[in-house]
């Protein structure tokens, strides 16, 4: 019969615990992991685009006009704010139902909206002077 020695033996353990260990780490921690890079690369693709449509009232003078283009565009100071834009409707196809003007911007995520841009002051401003010179104003937001 063969006779294994004690370094043969010590040998085959450190091979066993070895690759018994890699399997274990590969299965419980690699797989998780990659999954979650993968997660979090596809949610820092992903933008919040909130979307306000304006109806202006008809009374509004080009001085209010220029104060509301000039808080508008204020607003992209506030931390979080991405990608502003005010803008005319220039669609040719007559279903505006009066909205004449949108303001549109990107944010990474909801709290940013939620907690920093709703809240904060120069957003608070900008509504309150911008509010009493509409007739009508949809506020619309969607993941991109």
């Amino acid at each position: 019969m063969f006779k294994i020695g004690m370094t043969d033996r010590l040998s085959l353990c450190i091979i066993i615990l070895f690759y018994s260990g890699t399997i274990f780490v590969g299965y419980n921690f690699l797989d998780k992991a990659n999954k979650q890079s993968i997660s979090e690369t596809n949610n820092n693709n992903k933008r919040l685009v909130h979307l306000v449509l304006i109806k202006f009232k008809k009374e509004i003078t080009t001085q209010q006009f220029q104060k509301i283009t000039d808080g508008a565009y204020g607003l992209q100071v506030i931390p979080g704010v991405e990608q502003l834009n005010f803008k005319q409707n220039i669609s040719p196809e007559g279903l505006g139902r009066g909205f004449t003007h949108s303001l549109t911007m990107k944010f990474q995520s909801a709290e940013d909206r939620d907690s920093i841009y709703l809240p904060h002051p120069i957003h608070q401003k900008f509504v309150d002077s911008f509010l009493p010179l509409t007739e009508s104003v949809l506020v619309y937001d969607f993941w991109e």
